[in-house]
C-alpha cells in the first residue's frame, strides 16, 4: 500500500504492546495450569496476533492519525489563545 507509514505501525504496536501481554500472559498461564500446553504456546498464540494487527493498522491508519493529532494541538492551542484573549478583554 502506497500510503503505509511504518512510524505509526511501530507506535500503534508499542502502545498495544502492554495489552497484549497481559492477555498473553492470561491465556499462558490458563493453558499451562489447565493441561492445554505450554505457557509460551499459549502466550504467543495471542500476542503475536496483537502485535501484528496492532502495526498494521498503524501502518494502514498513519495519515488519519497524523491528521487527527495535528487537529488536535491546533483546538488546544486555539482554545489557550482565546481564553487568554478573553482574560485581557476583562481585565
Amino acid at each position: 500500500m502506497a500510503s503505509e507509514n511504518a512510524f505509526w505501525g511501530a507506535v500503534v504496536a508499542a502502545v498495544a504492546f502492554p495489552a497484549a501481554v497481559a492477555a498473553g500472559f492470561a491465556k499462558g498461564t490458563y493453558d499451562a495450569v489447565s493441561g492445554n500446553g505450554s505457557f509460551t504456546e499459549g502466550c504467543n498464540q495471542v500476542v503475536q496476533p496483537v502485535m501484528n494487527t496492532a502495526e498494521l493498522f498503524g501502518r494502514e491508519h498513519g495519515e488519519a492519525i497524523t491528521k487527527g493529532l495535528i487537529q488536535g494541538v491546533t483546538v488546544a492551542l486555539g482554545g489557550a489563545i482565546v481564553k487568554e484573549g478573553i482574560k485581557h478583554v476583562r481585565n
